[in-house]
């Protein structure tokens, strides 16, 4: 693969995409910025922040912002692609044309695509014939503290060495510390999952059930985030890892978390079709726990507090009775067995399964 270390073009110009273009910019002379809006690219121009989503920002000179797509991916071989993930194959079959086969993507979406059940590395394939140059940026990463340069953890997953150490190198400095893995499922499973446990970690804040109650369900939710992983081919120290339980701990959290704030609101009492009416922003979770009812139905897995979230979001269930539900479920079986019986119920770690 031959890397051009020239211009890097970021696509999407949400709180994510602009706060990495501040980061790359750091350690790369030339950073290309495009916004789906024309008044945001407008805007941070002009004004050299971006008010909307990432406000009290300043965003350097140098960071040229684009409305056309098609400029930025012709100019850059190297485009981190920070859209929303329902819209990256849309966007794909925008600028396919003007690719060439030296270009390669980093993609830092988190999310699964909701009609297909795809994964980032999987809508590549479909769309452009190859993931082979595809890199995914995942782990707890709130863009506004990467871009004040808060200290940082992320990972970087390539199946390809040579893609992941450029990466690497474009990206890890002093207040940013980049993870290498070769995961490519177990990383972007973690990143998707991890969206709607968030969600419902915020309805339980909301209903004010308690701390006990969140850390019980963030140590469960772990579990089914590893249980699916793992069935689809992760590797089961991802999940236990930064781009796992770090992301999951973050934004099961902390209040800058666009998922987390919707649980919240709702477990307050506000309507889920209210707050989709309302949201300027995109809620990865929502549409994701759309794409875990396939997957887990079709590879065996029970994810029970994934369900929950999706229904109270899309088929009106009122969350005390989720929460009834998910209590009310049968007694718990043992956490650590070694017993075959318990065959696809756990994952696998050394001859012990966690239930």
């Amino acid at each position: 693969m031959k890397i051009n270390h020239s211009s890097i073009g970021v696509i999407g110009a949400g709180a994510w995409g602009t706060a990495l273009s501040c980061l790359l910019l750091e350690k790369n002379r030339h950073v290309k910025l495009w916004a789906y809006e024309d008044q945001t690219a407008q805007n941070i121009n002009q004004y050299r922040e971006n008010k909307v989503f990432l406000p009290g920002v300043a965003i350097p000179e140098c960071i040229q912002v684009f409305s056309d797509i098609n400029q930025v991916a012709a100019d850059c071989e190297t485009l981190v692609v920070a859209s929303p993930v329902q819209k990256t194959r849309s966007l794909i079959r925008e600028f396919k044309t003007v690719l060439t086969s030296n270009h390669h993507f980093v993609l830092a979406g988190k999310g699964i695509e909701r009609e297909s059940g795809s994964l980032l590395h999987e809508i590549f394939e479909e769309e452009l014939g190859t993931s082979g140059n595809v890199s995914i940026l995942s782990g707890p990463t709130f863009a506004m503290e990467v871009a004040r340069k808060k200290p940082t953890a992320a990972v970087i997953a390539s199946a390809n060495p040579e893609l992941g150490n450029h990466i690497q190198d474009m990206m890890h400095g002093p207040r940013f510390r980049l993870y290498r893995s070769n995961d490519l499922i177990g990383v972007q499973l973690a990143g998707a999952v991890k969206n709607v446990l968030a969600i419902a970690a915020g309805i339980t804040e909301g209903m004010q059930l308690g701390l006990n109650a969140r850390a019980a369900l963030i140590c469960r939710g772990l579990s089914e985030m590893t249980r699916l992983g793992v069935k689809m081919g992760g590797v089961p120290e991802t999940f236990s890892g930064m781009a796992g339980l770090g992301d999951l701990v973050l934004t099961g959290t902390g209040s800058l978390s666009r998922n987390h704030t919707l649980g919240l609101r709702i477990g307050e009492g506000l309507s889920p079709e209210e707050l989709f009416q309302n949201q300027l922003t995109v809620t990865e979770g929502a549409a994701t726990s759309v794409s875990l009812q396939s997957l887990s139905r079709h590879h065996q897995v029970e994810m029970p507090i994934c369900e929950a979230v999706y229904r109270i979001l899309f088929q009106g269930q009122a969350p005390m009775e989720a929460l009834t539900q998910l209590l009310e479920r049968q007694k718990p079986c043992l956490l650590y067995t070694s017993d075959a019986a318990d065959e696809g119920l756990g994952v696998d770690l050394g001859g012990r399964r966690i239930i």
